[in-house]
Protein backbone atom coordinates (compact mmCIF):
# COMPACT_ATOMS: atom_id res chain seq x y z
CA UNK A 1 0.00 0.00 0.00
CA UNK A 2 3.00 2.47 -0.39
CA UNK A 3 2.65 2.52 -4.34
CA UNK A 4 5.40 4.48 -6.35
CA UNK A 5 5.80 1.99 -9.18
CA UNK A 6 2.36 0.45 -10.45
CA UNK A 7 3.89 -1.47 -13.47
CA UNK A 8 6.84 -2.79 -11.59
CA UNK A 9 6.79 -5.78 -9.13
CA UNK A 10 8.17 -5.17 -5.81
CA UNK A 11 11.56 -7.46 -6.05
CA UNK A 12 10.32 -9.07 -2.09
CA UNK A 13 7.72 -10.73 -4.35
CA UNK A 14 10.27 -12.48 -6.79
CA UNK A 15 10.84 -12.45 -10.85
CA UNK A 16 7.85 -11.43 -13.26
CA UNK A 17 8.58 -14.90 -14.78
CA UNK A 18 7.78 -16.67 -11.12
CA UNK A 19 4.47 -14.17 -11.19
CA UNK A 20 3.48 -15.68 -14.75
CA UNK A 21 4.13 -18.92 -13.97
CA UNK A 22 2.01 -18.57 -10.29
CA UNK A 23 -1.17 -17.15 -12.48
CA UNK A 24 -0.62 -19.60 -15.36
CA UNK A 25 -0.76 -22.63 -12.75
CA UNK A 26 -3.82 -20.83 -11.03
CA UNK A 27 -5.65 -20.75 -14.42
CA UNK A 28 -4.74 -24.56 -14.98
CA UNK A 29 -6.83 -25.50 -11.73
CA UNK A 30 -10.15 -23.02 -12.28
CA UNK A 31 -8.96 -20.15 -9.98
CA UNK A 32 -8.72 -16.54 -10.82
CA UNK A 33 -6.36 -14.34 -10.41
CA UNK A 34 -7.46 -10.40 -8.70
CA UNK A 35 -4.48 -7.90 -8.44
CA UNK A 36 -5.41 -5.63 -5.05
CA UNK A 37 -4.38 -2.65 -6.58
CA UNK A 38 -3.98 1.11 -5.07
CA UNK A 39 -4.38 3.88 -7.79
CA UNK A 40 -5.34 6.34 -5.00
CA UNK A 41 -2.38 7.31 -3.99
CA UNK A 42 1.43 7.37 -4.61
CA UNK A 43 4.22 7.95 -2.17
CA UNK A 44 6.80 9.97 -2.63
CA UNK A 45 9.59 8.17 -4.44
CA UNK A 46 7.37 7.81 -7.57
CA UNK A 47 8.59 9.82 -10.65
CA UNK A 48 4.50 11.24 -10.60
CA UNK A 49 5.78 13.26 -7.16
CA UNK A 50 9.09 13.69 -8.15
CA UNK A 51 8.92 14.88 -11.53
CA UNK A 52 6.08 17.93 -10.18
CA UNK A 53 7.08 18.97 -6.72
CA UNK A 54 6.99 21.62 -4.46
CA UNK A 55 10.28 21.60 -2.29
CA UNK A 56 8.97 24.70 -0.16
CA UNK A 57 5.71 22.99 1.06
CA UNK A 58 6.87 19.84 0.61
CA UNK A 59 4.14 18.07 -1.10
CA UNK A 60 3.17 18.02 -5.20
CA UNK A 61 3.67 20.99 -7.36
CA UNK A 62 0.54 22.82 -8.32
CA UNK A 63 1.19 22.12 -12.02
CA UNK A 64 1.79 18.35 -11.79
CA UNK A 65 -0.61 16.46 -14.07
CA UNK A 66 -1.14 13.62 -11.69
CA UNK A 67 -1.43 14.44 -8.34
CA UNK A 68 -3.33 17.34 -5.72
CA UNK A 69 -1.23 19.89 -4.13
CA UNK A 70 -3.49 18.98 -0.92
CA UNK A 71 -5.43 15.66 -1.13
CA UNK A 72 -9.11 15.62 -1.37
CA UNK A 73 -10.49 13.71 2.07
CA UNK A 74 -9.29 12.59 5.09
CA UNK A 75 -8.18 9.48 4.50
CA UNK A 76 -5.82 9.45 2.24
CA UNK A 77 -2.14 8.35 2.12
CA UNK A 78 0.91 9.53 0.70
CA UNK A 79 0.13 11.79 -2.13
CA UNK A 80 -3.64 11.96 -3.40
CA UNK A 81 -4.16 11.07 -6.89
CA UNK A 82 -6.41 13.65 -9.78
CA UNK A 83 -8.47 11.07 -11.06
CA UNK A 84 -10.09 13.58 -13.27
CA UNK A 85 -6.59 14.46 -14.95
CA UNK A 86 -6.03 13.16 -18.25
CA UNK A 87 -2.83 12.50 -17.78
CA UNK A 88 -3.79 9.92 -14.70
CA UNK A 89 -6.60 8.56 -17.12
CA UNK A 90 -4.34 7.47 -19.43
CA UNK A 91 -1.86 6.35 -16.73
CA UNK A 92 -4.63 3.98 -14.87
CA UNK A 93 -5.85 2.66 -18.20
CA UNK A 94 -1.70 1.82 -19.08
CA UNK A 95 -1.54 0.14 -15.77
CA UNK A 96 -4.78 -2.06 -15.34
CA UNK A 97 -4.04 -2.96 -19.46
CA UNK A 98 -0.49 -4.02 -18.65
CA UNK A 99 -1.50 -6.10 -16.19
CA UNK A 100 -4.35 -8.02 -17.99
CA UNK A 101 -2.37 -8.52 -21.65
CA UNK A 102 1.06 -9.16 -19.57
CA UNK A 103 0.41 -11.06 -16.78
CA UNK A 104 -3.25 -12.32 -17.85
CA UNK A 105 -4.81 -11.46 -14.82
CA UNK A 106 -8.15 -11.55 -14.25
CA UNK A 107 -9.42 -8.76 -12.82
CA UNK A 108 -8.73 -6.02 -10.09
CA UNK A 109 -9.72 -4.95 -6.51
CA UNK A 110 -9.23 -1.19 -6.30
CA UNK A 111 -8.37 0.17 -3.05
CA UNK A 112 -10.36 2.81 -1.73
CA UNK A 113 -11.93 3.57 -4.54
CA UNK A 114 -14.10 6.22 -2.75
CA UNK A 115 -11.27 8.36 -2.72
CA UNK A 116 -11.70 8.56 -6.87
CA UNK A 117 -13.00 11.81 -6.47
CA UNK A 118 -12.21 15.36 -6.81
CA UNK A 119 -14.74 16.50 -4.54
CA UNK A 120 -12.77 17.73 -2.01
CA UNK A 121 -14.09 16.77 1.53
CA UNK A 122 -11.42 17.22 3.72
CA UNK A 123 -12.09 18.14 7.36
CA UNK A 124 -15.76 16.13 6.77
CA UNK A 125 -15.53 12.49 6.76
CA UNK A 126 -19.52 12.07 6.39
CA UNK A 127 -19.62 14.25 3.06
CA UNK A 128 -17.46 12.21 1.72
CA UNK A 129 -19.49 9.17 1.20
CA UNK A 130 -22.63 10.99 -0.02
CA UNK A 131 -23.35 10.73 -3.50
CA UNK A 132 -20.77 11.82 -5.96
CA UNK A 133 -21.24 11.75 -9.90
CA UNK A 134 -18.03 12.59 -10.96
CA UNK A 135 -16.63 9.78 -8.84
CA UNK A 136 -19.45 7.59 -10.20
CA UNK A 137 -18.01 8.64 -14.11
CA UNK A 138 -14.86 7.98 -13.20
CA UNK A 139 -15.12 4.63 -11.85
CA UNK A 140 -17.37 3.52 -14.94
CA UNK A 141 -14.85 4.96 -17.34
CA UNK A 142 -12.05 2.58 -15.37
CA UNK A 143 -14.25 -0.52 -15.46
CA UNK A 144 -15.18 0.01 -18.97
CA UNK A 145 -11.64 0.73 -20.32
CA UNK A 146 -10.54 -2.56 -18.77
CA UNK A 147 -13.72 -4.69 -20.04
CA UNK A 148 -12.40 -3.23 -23.33
CA UNK A 149 -8.99 -4.85 -22.91
CA UNK A 150 -10.76 -8.33 -21.19
CA UNK A 151 -14.22 -8.47 -21.23
CA UNK A 152 -15.01 -10.85 -18.50
CA UNK A 153 -12.43 -8.91 -16.06
CA UNK A 154 -13.68 -8.81 -12.71
CA UNK A 155 -13.60 -4.69 -10.97
CA UNK A 156 -14.23 -4.87 -7.60
CA UNK A 157 -13.88 -1.54 -5.21
CA UNK A 158 -13.60 -0.99 -2.01
CA UNK A 159 -16.22 1.57 -1.51
CA UNK A 160 -18.35 2.13 1.43
CA UNK A 161 -20.41 5.07 -0.02
CA UNK A 162 -23.91 5.85 0.65
CA UNK A 163 -26.09 3.58 -0.49
CA UNK A 164 -27.35 5.52 -3.27
CA UNK A 165 -24.34 5.30 -5.06
CA UNK A 166 -23.00 1.65 -4.08
CA UNK A 167 -26.59 0.95 -6.21
CA UNK A 168 -25.42 2.72 -8.90
CA UNK A 169 -22.18 0.45 -8.93
CA UNK A 170 -24.01 -2.64 -8.36
CA UNK A 171 -26.11 -1.93 -11.77
CA UNK A 172 -23.01 -1.07 -13.49
CA UNK A 173 -19.55 -2.97 -11.84
CA UNK A 174 -20.26 -6.52 -12.24
CA UNK A 175 -19.30 -8.02 -8.74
Amino acid sequence: YNPSFHMALDKYYGPKQDLKAFIDKAHSIGMAVILDIVLNHVMGSSPFARLYWDAANNRPAANNPWLNPIPKHDYNVGNDINHESPATQSYVDRVTSFSLSQYKVDGFRFDLSKGFTQNNTLGDVAAWGHYDQSRINLLERMATKIWQVTPDAYVILEHFADNDEETVFQDYIRI
